[in-house]
């Protein structure tokens, strides 16, 4: 009986170190193991690369006021604003606009995204 618990335990044994063995060669050769998302190329259903998403009005918005924000938090505080900071920011400058000046931001989206498409 106490053989067999002591081969079970060898087995055990065995397996970790193959593990450890493992991990030490992803640690000794990072650039064979890592795997990033970013780099994958995504496909669809028909294996054709997918379409970068259409910006929003909002998104528009964002990129065009982002520095301006950024300079008017950076004035208030005297320091760096967060990057959590600028975007409540935004946020909150978004929601204060009419509708009709976030109707233009919406038609600048419409037009880029037409123009990717055509390409």
């Amino acid at each position: 009986m106490a053989a067999k618990q002591l081969e079970m335990r060898v087995a055990e044994l065995e397996k970790l170190v193959a593990g450890l063995n493992t991990k030490a060669d992803a640690l000794a050769n990072p650039e064979k193991t890592t795997k990033s998302k970013s780099k994958k190329e995504k496909l669809s259903d028909d294996d054709t690369p997918k379409k970068p998403k259409a910006k929003t009005g909002y998104l528009v918005y964002s990129s065009e006021k982002r520095e301006e924000i950024k300079t008017l938090l950076e004035e208030e505080t005297g320091e760096k604003p967060k990057p959590k900071d600028v975007i409540s920011k935004l946020g909150s400058t978004w929601k204060a606009l009419s509708d009709e000046e976030k109707e233009a931001y919406n038609a600048k989206a419409k037009e880029m995204a037409a123009a990717v498409e055509t390409d």
